[in-house]
C-alpha cells in the first residue's frame, strides 16, 4: 500500500484553535509523502464566536466561512495533493463529544440548515441519510463521553494529537467490540505537531466516493505512528 491519506487536520484558516496556514500544511504533507488530505476543521457554535469569523447569522453565511478553509487548501495544494472536504462537528460546545464527518459536499452542507442545533441522534441521522460518514473523534480523551455506537459508523481509534492523551487503545477495543469503522488521524493543529496519522491504501484516493467506499470496505492499513 502506496497512498497516504490524512483523516483528522486543521488549518488557521477556519480553525480558532489551530495556527498552521494552507500553505504549511501542503509543504508538510507533501514532505511526508501524502497524496490525500481530508480537512476536518471545527465546525461549533464557537467556530462562529471566535477567531476569524466576522459573518452574520446566516446558515449560508455560516457555511461560506467554514468553506473558505477548504477552498484556501485546496487552492494552496493545486495539483500536487488531493483536498476533500470533512468536518469536526460539536453542537454543543459542553457536550465532550466531537464527530468527524466524512463525504461531506458543499451542497449538502448548504443543504444541512441549522444543524448545530440537532441533538447527537438527529445529526446522525440527517448526515448519515445526506451519504455522509458519521463517526465520534477521540472518544476516550479527558472530558469526552462516549456516544451509543448505534448512532456512528466508525471511530478514531489513533489520535496522534501531542496535547492529549487520547486513549487509543481503548478506543481499538470499543471499535472492535462494536463493530465500528477504525479510523486514524493526526489531528493536526500547529506547525510542529507531527504528522503520525491516516490510512494508506493501494489506491490514490481523489474523491469523496472513494474514500468511502475504501472506509467501508475496509481495504486499507491505518497510520499509527511517525
Amino acid at each position: 500500500m502506496n497512498y497516504k491519506t490524512e483523516l483528522h487536520c486543521h488549518s488557521a484558516s477556519v480553525s480558532a484553535c489551530a495556527d498552521i496556514s494552507p500553505a504549511d500544511i501542503v509543504a508538510q504533507y507533501l514532505k511526508k509523502g501524502y497524496s490525500s488530505i481530508v480537512l476536518t476543521e471545527h465546525l461549533s457554535p464557537a467556530t462562529f464566536a471566535e477567531g476569524n469569523y466576522s459573518g452574520g447569522d446566516s446558515w449560508n453565511q455560516k457555511v461560506d466561512f467554514f468553506l473558505s478553509g477548504y477552498r484556501a487548501l485546496r487552492d494552496a495544494a493545486g495539483d500536487r495533493l488531493h483536498i476533500l472536504l470533512g468536518a469536526e462537528i460539536r453542537v454543543d460546545c459542553h457536550s465532550g463529544t466531537d464527530f468527524l464527518v466524512y463525504g461531506l459536499t458543499e451542497e449538502i452542507l448548504y443543504s444541512l440548515t441549522d444543524l448545530l442545533n440537532d441533538k447527537p441522534r438527529v445529526l446522525s441521522e440527517r448526515l448519515r441519510a445526506a451519504g455522509c460518514l458519521f463517526c465520534q473523534a477521540h472518544p476516550f480523551r479527558n472530558n469526552m463521553k462516549i456516544v451509543n455506537p448505534a448512532l456512528l459508523d466508525g471511530i478514531e481509534v489513533f489520535n496522534g494529537n501531542p496535547s492529549h492523551d487520547s486513549r487509543n487503545a481503548f478506543a481499538a477495543m470499543w471499535a472492535e467490540q462494536h463493530s465500528l469503522i477504525p479510523l486514524s488521524g493526526s489531528d493536526l493543529h500547529h506547525p510542529d505537531y507531527p504528522i503520525n496519522g491516516g490510512i494508506l491504501t493501494d489506491c490514490p484516493i481523489e474523491t469523496n466516493e472513494q474514500l468511502l467506499a475504501i472506509l467501508r470496505s475496509g481495504s486499507y492499513t491505518l497510520i499509527d505512528r511517525a
